[in-house]
């Protein structure tokens, strides 16, 4: 069972969020590393000394069941016993931290690629070692439980306390939850799709810009978004029906990562695997099913959107393929400096304490920047090492959207730095539904302040289409995907099948929806189907849902910060400061925004429209 405790969680996803509160002085290698390139000797020193820490780590996770008979006696003992098993899991996570860094620059590499399996059992093991815990904690009665939160010697885990006690109806015998986390490498799916999505596809070769090119996933992301109608069209055929091969093979892997999700919900006495993923961190199912219900009655908002970049585009159909490239010409290309540069003067407005953590954060090598062969498509931060310091891994592409990914990536940056100079190791570590908010934020002041930097009608309109751009991706599209995830979960837990067929045929009715195929908004091929098998995130659990919820979030925090409302930016980095100290929802509440109601959602559309109007005004200039 998945809790709000971070050491209980069996596996690390790679964009764990938990970094250092103070960054140790480290020396300087003997070797600078190239721009652009990360540095793991921050983590260890060499793989001998990441295999000397897991060997000690081994030997203190096998130590942790001699707790299980006194964990519970008094307050002070189960204080003393949770601080053990914390420090046992920076430990733990600082291994896996490493491990996980190295494999994914290169997903080739069959060293990294056996330490990474090594640390994921090790991490099973720590599982299974503390499955007493809960348990425990579940005999004491919710009464107990309340009540030892209160005690000062607890302090740090009240909030777990009486997350434990809500959650006691769904806690299994020590037996059971220990034999369920020992089961954990065996649902390996995830692991097996980023293999499969990266290393073993057998890309296209196709010919782009009168050059022979392997169009692989970063090709992809560059090429679809390309100025030319029919290279677009050309790549799009090329990728998905490269994609469409491997179709059944997809459609196993999610089938059972699906399922077992079910399967855990029933154990745990859940009505859905809905309500049993969002327990995990306290979510309301209001939240989700909210988000979902004000997304289906604003299509029309999305529908409006298509019609104008029609329109921008000068094509009398809107096809599939026509969803990404910018809805006028970029003005210019970034680079990696130019990122930095930008990221610093559009956070300025939260205030110097920010800006001096990103300072910190840009100038070192902490940043995996470039695309290479075997490298692991995408972007992610990775935060899980205390003590050291947050690490981003992209692709930079050289575009304005290599530009918002790398200041969406360090807002989870700065979020780890000040949860972390904040909480202790026991409430550091933030949930993805407030860890989302932090990164949503930056890219909408980001993209403000380059609208308001534009220094002709073109550029303004450039990035007026990027904004409307990331309101589609991160709000529609990832509620699309939230609701697809839902159907899938409730086709499972009805009993139905799930080849890969019928997933395609699940997701090409809900993409046709919200893309207003019956009325003509957009034509989208059949082949297209399959893009359900490009979405990693479907591995997660109930994850894609909390990037809609996010940007809602972020765009009302921007919006007030940037109106010079000081409050609401105290506000917002208090939130990010709270870390884990209570429940995403609540911090996001107390800070403002109330994710259950329709009114953040509708403001985002409120945005969305302006932004419009906005365009239409320039193109009648």
């Amino acid at each position: 069972m998945e809790t709000t405790r971070h050491w209980l969680t069996a596996t690390l996803i790679a964009a764990a969020l938990a970094a250092t509160p103070i960054f140790p002085a480290v020396a300087a290698p003997e070797v600078a590393p190239e721009p652009g390139h990360w540095v793991l000797n921050d983590l260890y020193a060499s793989p001998q000394a990441w295999q000397t820490a897991f060997d000690k780590t081994q030997n203190a996770i096998d130590a942790l069941p001699e707790l299980a008979d006194t964990l519970t006696d008094d307050p002070a003992t189960l204080a003393d016993g949770l601080a053990r098993i914390d420090k046992v899991h920076k430990r733990l996570a600082r291994l896996a931290t490493y491990a996980h860094l190295a494999a994914d620059v290169d997903l080739r590499a069959a060293d990294a690629q056996e330490r990474r399996g090594r640390v994921d059992r090790l991490q099973a093991d720590f599982g299974q070692a503390t499955g007493f815990v809960e348990p425990a904690l579940v005999a004491l009665g919710a009464q107990t439980l309340k009540d030892w939160a209160d005690r000062p010697v607890l302090a740090e885990q009240a909030h777990y306390l009486t997350h434990v006690a809500r959650q006691a109806p769904h806690t299994l015998t020590r037996e059971t939850e220990s034999a369920l986390a020992a089961l954990s490498p065996i649902a390996g799916q995830s692991d097996t799709f980023d293999l499969l999505s990266n290393a073993d596809i057998a890309w296209p070769r196709v010919t782009l810009d009168g050059k022979p090119r392997t169009l692989d996933q970063a090709a992809y992301t560059r090429w679809r978004a390309d100025s030319d109608r029919a290279t677009r069209q050309k790549v799009f055929k090329a990728f998905w029906s490269t994609y469409n091969q491997y179709e059944d093979t997809f459609g196993s892997l999610l089938n059972q990562a699906v399922y077992g999700h079910v399967i855990n919900a029933r154990l745990h006495h859940y009505d859905s695997a809905l309500a049993a993923a969002l327990a995990a961190n306290d979510i309301p199912v209001a939240v989700y099913h909210q988000l979902i219900d004000s997304v289906d009655s604003h299509l029309d908002t999305l529908h409006r959107y298509l019609k104008l970049r029609a329109r921008l585009l000068g094509v009398d159909q809107l096809h599939y393929y026509d969803i990404y490239p910018p809805l006028v010409a970029s003005p210019r290309e970034f680079d990696l400096d130019d990122a930095k540069t930008l990221l610093e003067e559009a956070t300025r407005p939260l205030g110097p304490a920010y800006t001096r953590r990103v300072a910190t954060a840009t100038s070192a090598p902490w940043t995996s920047a470039y695309p290479a062969p075997g490298k692991r498509p995408g972007a992610y931060m990775n935060g899980s090492a205390y003590d050291v310091h947050p690490y981003v891994l992209m692709n930079f592409q050289g575009d304005y959207d290599s530009v918002s990914t790398y200041a969406h990536e360090w807002g989870h940056g700065v979020h780890s730095m000040l949860a972390n100079t904040a909480q202790p190791y026991a409430t550091a570590d933030y949930p993805i539904f407030t860890a989302e908010v932090a990164s949503t934020t930056n890219e909408a002041l980001l993209i403000d302040h380059m609208i308001d930097n534009a220094d002709s009608r073109q550029e303004k309109l450039f990035y007026i289409g990027q904004a409307l751009e990331s309101l589609r991706g991160t709000f529609f599209r990832q509620a699309q995907f939230a609701e697809f995830e839902l159907a899938l979960h409730k086709a499972a837990q009805a009993g139905q099948s799930l080849s890969g067929e019928r997933i395609s045929t699940l997701y090409k009715k809900i993409l046709d929806r919200y893309y207003g195929v019956a009325d003509g908004v957009t034509a989208i091929d059949e082949r297209m189907a399959i893009e359900w098998a490009y979405v990693p995130h479907f591995y997660y659990n109930f994850y894609v849902y909390q990037y809609a919820t996010s940007i809602a979030a972020g765009e009302y925090f921007a919006s007030r910060i940037l109106a010079g409302d000081t409050d609401v930016r105290d506000a917002y980095l208090a939130a990010l400061s709270a870390g884990g100290s209570a429940s995403g929802y609540e911090i996001l509440k107390d800070a403002g925004v109330d994710l259950a109601t329709a009114a953040p959602y509708n403001q985002l559309i409120q945005r969305m429209n302006e932004l419009m109007d906005q365009a239409e005004a320039l193109l009648q200039r």
